[in-house]
């Protein structure tokens, strides 16, 4: 099945109303209420009203650790904040010794 072209949920008016720092503080107490506290791994750095919510991680974790941590995280969020929530990872520079011996440079945009 073709999913590309089925619309997103989006965020409702009352995510939308709020200020950044009210939506990561309500993202915060969910997350500090929660049995496993997320906290302890992630930093909420941003709160889009489009419902974006973009994260740091705090602690390195395995691409399989993080791609389960993050489902689990953005399923709670969706459940007891608002559907139309979307995470993601704060972007971070290449980190391979290789590549930056040799001069390459990847720059975030």
């Amino acid at each position: 099945m073709n999913y590309s072209n089925i619309p997103t949920h989006e965020v409702k008016k009352i995510w939308v109303d709020m200020s950044k720092k009210e939506r990561i503080d309500l993202i915060n107490n969910k997350l500090s209420e929660s049995n496993f506290n997320y906290l302890e791994f992630i930093k909420v750095l941003d709160a889009k009203n489009d419902g974006q919510v973009i994260l740091s991680l705090l602690n390195q974790m395995s691409a399989s650790e993080r791609g389960t941590f993050l489902l689990d995280l953005e399923s709670l969020l969706k459940n007891q904040i608002d559907n139309g929530i979307n995470i993601w990872l704060e972007p971070i520079g290449d980190k391979n010794s290789l590549r930056n011996l040799r001069g390459i440079e990847v720059k975030n945009v």
